[in-house]
């Protein structure tokens, strides 16, 4: 065995080479059961105790786009996925802070304590340049073939699952409570003797309608987005400009519930050219989630600043996220909020990272609150980015 660094949360400890394709060895002997596994179309791994592969099915190589099979024995499931956790620590997949909450590694924790576990696993991968979201259910219990202990893993692709979760979470619950209060106010513009005046109805009829087509555009476009059909269209524009229409978006009662939203007063206007649309919802979905994080009586201040080549867009507000929550604020399917939520923080990155050429990040601390930046260069480069189009 090798020596043992550092680790957040499994062992570091890892067999070596040799030892792994020992095991490779004495697994295969057992042919009836490597037959059986590669006739299963779900990926299957056999992993020794230190979560390292010594065998996999057909299916695991056709999933990650592997040609040899033995290019993945000795590796451990988020290290051959392309975890970006899987590299953050000496040790490797399972040792980082953020496999502390990885459905994966806790799967495999509970089966090295001799348990059957299932687990959900989201999963943020580097693939071809850029970052991808995955989500997949996981499956680990410890088994016992021809004198040897091993690890049982296998996985399999929820995305599906997820998307349709969501779409029953927006369409059957938001929108669907937002058309009724829509008709409500409706209905009240027609009778006699409200209370509340017919232009303050209207106003809200207005808010409500925009509320609506800003949930469904909101979805739309990270449809796109994945799927590789957004066209970015760049331009000339203000940032204090972005900062402004994002404060009228949420300066209104509604939204605000006792909070309030400002613009700092020395934040800077730089000039710079991007995507007006794609750049207002990111820092839009940065206001959004702030407020949805604060406690009445709050202040959620927007600011932007130049950074020499570059354009800060910071947002703050006075919550602390706890450990728990940052380690796993940009996952796609992850929220606080309940389940088949959590578009909002990964959409911000998504869109960012892989079609605004910016970086996007956060600080929280217990004494100063929470920071997100998100940072964008000032001039539009020439190279195209893998997977889009632009205009």
């Amino acid at each position: 065995m090798t020596g043992s660094p550092r680790t957040f949360f499994l062992s570091a400890e890892r067999s070596s080479p040799e030892e792994s394709f020992a095991l490779k060895e004495r697994f295969e002997r057992n042919e009836a059961i490597c037959d059986t596994l590669h006739l299963v179309p779900n990926m299957v791994l056999i992993l020794d105790r230190n979560r390292q592969i010594v065998y996999a099915n057909k299916s695991a190589a056709t999933i990650l786009q592997i040609h040899r099979i033995e290019d993945l024995i000795g590796g451990r499931f988020g290290e051959v996925w392309g975890c970006v956790h899987a590299r953050e620590q000496e040790g490797g997949c399972g040792t980082s802070e953020s496999c502390r909450y990885c459905g994966a590694a806790n799967a495999l924790a509970q089966s090295l304590d001799g348990m059957d576990a299932v687990e959900e696993c989201r999963l943020l991968i580097h693939k071809e340049g850029r970052e991808e979201s995955i989500d997949l259910r996981v499956w680990a219990k410890p088994i016992r073939v021809g004198g040897e202990d091993f690890l049982f893993f296998s996985a399999v692709d929820i995305a599906d699952e997820k998307r349709k979760a969501f779409l029953e979470r927006i369409f059957l619950h938001d929108i669907l409570n937002t058309a009724a209060a829509l008709k409500g106010f409706t209905n009240l513009l027609g009778m006699e003797g409200v209370s509340l005046p017919k232009e303050e109805m209207i106003r809200k009829i207005g808010l409500l309608s925009e509320q609506m087509i800003d949930e469904i555009n909101a979805h739309r476009l990270i449809i796109a987005a994945e799927n590789n059909e957004l066209v970015v269209q760049v331009r000339e524009l203000s940032s204090r400009a972005i900062l402004e229409g994002v404060l009228k978006t949420y300066d209104h009662h509604e939204t605000l519930g006792n909070r309030s939203i400002r613009i700092a007063p020395d934040s800077e206007d730089a000039g710079m050219v991007s995507d007006p649309t794609l750049l207002s919802r990111v820092v839009g979905n940065m206001a959004k989630n702030a407020l949805e994080a604060s406690v009445p009586g709050d202040v959620v201040t927007l600011e932007s600043r130049t950074r020499g080549d570059r354009v800060e867009f910071r947002v703050h507000n006075p919550a602390y996220m706890p450990e728990k929550i940052r380690l796993q604020v940009f996952q796609r399917s992850f929220s606080t909020k309940g389940s088949g939520r959590g578009l909002g923080t990964y959409s911000m990155k998504y869109l960012t990272e892989n079609y605004l050429r910016g970086r996007i990040g956060f600080t929280s601390t217990e004494p100063d609150g929470t920071v997100f930046v998100a940072s964008y260069p000032r001039h539009w480069l020439e190279e195209p980015i893998p997977g889009t189009r632009e205009t």
